[in-house]
């Protein structure tokens, strides 16, 4: 028997519980620190899988990117497909998701992208999906978060 043990943050971990819904499901990783010195594929390729492909990069800033991902986290859905009684539990959710990007010095980010997935995406999304590139202190974080049924 082969035992696997979820390592990712635990707030990542809470909010996937928070936010299931019959049919929809969501799922987060934070992949880091990363070199900065390494293009963007090349860090994906070391710490996703070596499938990994890039399309749309555009810029953002925290702000705009904060809002990107509270508004996909925070998607209601339509009836069996979305979070069960997600009203009652988003201040926890924004809570959970404002430590996971204090942890990382989001707010004084000094470069943030977001892309897509052109191929590797490390899950499966179908309602929605993020991707960042963030540059903070000297380390590099890849955020990563989507939905599915």
């Amino acid at each position: 028997m082969r035992v696997i043990v979820d390592q990712r943050m635990e707030e990542f971990q809470r909010i996937e519980k928070l936010l299931y819904g019959i049919n929809y499901e969501v799922w987060f990783n934070l992949y880091g620190p990363g070199d900065c010195d390494l293009s963007l594929e090349d860090s994906l390729r070391k710490m996703i899988s070596r499938d990994c492909k890039v399309s749309g990069i555009v810029a953002s800033s925290p702000k705009e990117a904060r809002n990107e991902i509270i508004e996909m986290i925070l998607y209601e859905g339509s009836t069996g497909s979305g979070p069960i009684e997600l009203e009652s539990k988003k201040p926890e959710i924004r809570s959970l998701m404002e430590s996971v990007l204090t942890k990382i010095n989001f707010d004084s980010a000094e470069m943030i992208t977001e892309f897509g997935f052109y191929e590797g995406h490390p899950s499966y999304p179908v309602f929605w999906d993020f991707a960042f590139d963030i540059h903070s202190q000297g380390n590099r974080w890849i955020l990563v978060g989507s939905s599915s049924d």
